[in-house]
């Protein structure tokens, strides 16, 4: 009598055991799946964007055709180092005020290689990757590389609208990145070093007031577009950067020169 009570025990501890596993299979295969997406956004439905890339784009000045070349591979690498579900947003400095804002706005999908075999289909991932992510922003950037110009470059203005306009990235808690590409030659009517200006004149300007530390927590890096231009101090362009991202709150500033002067 014992001993069937004892494998009855048994069996029982079988059971549940194999139930627990069964539940952790579950869990397992929901944790591990993708989740999903916003078909406007790309952006998972739950969760939201799991980091921020913001890249800013200063032709105003337009590159030679090796500057171009170099700066395109880097904003895709920038790309491909974003994680899955990274927040990808596309701004230009614009000299119109009206044409400020954003131009590409999407979420990184996962890519072929990132899909799971045994429950993921890496073709089908593949072709919404390349078709719904890839293409649109490749398309978007050949664009912005087309134009030819701009008489004024409001560097700041361009950033703080297109930041505003990327939804999260100001108080967002996910890792956030900003990319500027330019020669940091700001000129605007609140500021301009084509007028002699400096980060003295500008921290007593009335646009000064309007900066807020809008920059918290976010890694920046410039890929800067060397320009020589008569008259032009580069230490006091150099000095204004460094404190305007300190003022603004960046946690750091990477810069990379592209091309020579």
């Amino acid at each position: 009598m014992r001993r069937r009570r004892q494998r009855t025990g048994i069996w029982w501890a079988v059971v549940a055991l194999a139930i627990l596993a069964m539940v952790g299979i579950g869990v397992s295969v929901r944790t591990l799946s993708p989740p999903e997406l916003d078909e406007a956004t790309l952006c998972p439905k739950d969760t939201g964007p799991h980091a921020g890339l913001f890249i800013l784009l200063d032709l105003t000045d337009p590159p030679g055709r090796t500057e171009r070349s170099r700066l395109r591979d880097l904003l895709e690498q920038a790309v491909a180092d974003a994680v899955p579900y990274t927040l990808i947003a596309v701004a230009a400095v614009a000299a119109d005020p009206a044409a400020h804002g954003v131009s590409f706005s999407l979420c990184k999908p996962l890519e072929g290689e990132d899909a799971n075999e045994l429950y993921q289909n890496p073709r089908l991932i593949a072709r919404r990757y390349e078709e719904k992510f890839k293409k649109p922003f490749d398309d978007m950037i050949d664009g912005m590389f087309e134009g030819e110009g701009a008489p004024r470059s409001p560097i700041m203005e361009s950033l703080q609208a297109g930041l505003a306009e990327t939804p999260g990235f100001l108080d967002a808690a996910w890792p956030r990145r900003i990319v500027i590409a330019s020669d940091l030659l700001q000129h605007s009517d609140p500021f301009s070093f084509y007028r002699g200006d400096d980060w003295r004149s500008f921290e007593g300007s009335t646009a000064f007031g309007r900066m807020a530390k809008t920059l918290d927590g976010v890694d920046v890096e410039i890929l800067r577009l060397p320009r020589a231009v008569p008259g032009i101090d580069p230490a006091a362009v150099d000095d204004f950067w460094v404190r305007y991202f300190d003022r603004s709150g960046a946690k750091s500033v990477k810069v990379q020169t592209i091309g020579d002067l």
